[in-house]
């Protein structure tokens, strides 16, 4: 009985050690399988982080590139802008200075002469200029004067001078404000061009 029994023992230890291992095989196998997944699940979240961070840097970089592009193209602009204003103010001084004296006087006196043709209309001049150049003006356009062209002052006219028709219904501007926007106009496209130029060196 001895025997029976003591091979009845090795064969429920043989069975309950089998059975152990059995168990102990499919809990690592789960364990191993499970960490497996967890392992690859953190791979995946860590990859997907990083594309996500790689996405928001370049989005980022993007966004600040076209910050800065966006802010030249304003400082250029502006700095146009300005420059502008600095040559408009020049020009529009230096051409009231032009437009005075001697120099204003020979310009009515050549515009006149040259236009007796037209007919009968006024030359306008500011009250300053009319009162310095009336008599010199009457001297030198006498006979122009007698075919109906008058000269006289015009509240309008800062500096420079307008021929206008008698009736006031249409005028050629040469007072100083409009000679100055004349030659701004002709200069902004040259100046812009200046600029545009020195932006691509």
């Amino acid at each position: 009985m001895d025997v029976q029994l003591k091979e009845l023992l090795e064969k429920i230890n043989k069975d309950g050690v089998e059975a152990a291992d059995k168990k102990a095989s499919e809990i690592i196998s789960a364990a191993e399988k499970k960490a497996s997944e967890i392992v690859e699940k953190a791979k995946n979240d860590a990859d997907r982080i990083i594309s996500d961070g790689k996405a928001e840097a370049a989005k980022a970089e993007a966004g600040g590139k076209a910050a800065v592009a966006q802010a030249g193209r304003d400082l250029v602009l502006k700095t146009k802008a300005e420059i502008e204003s600095i040559f408009k103010s020049i020009i529009e001084r230096e051409t009231a200075a032009a437009m005075s004296g001697k120099a204003l006087e020979d310009a009515v006196v050549t515009v006149v002469k040259s236009w007796a043709e037209k007919g009968e209309y006024d030359v306008q001049l500011s009250d300053k200029d009319f009162s310095d150049l009336e008599k010199s003006l009457t001297a030198k356009l006498a006979a122009e004067l007698k075919s109906g062209i008058e000269i006289k002052p015009f509240s309008g006219v800062d500096s420079g001078f307008r021929v206008s028709d008698k009736d006031g219904g249409s005028y050629f501007n040469f007072t100083a404000e409009a000679v100055a926007a004349n030659l701004s106009q002709l200069l902004n496209p040259k100046l812009a061009e200046i600029v545009s130029e020195s932006v691509k060196e």
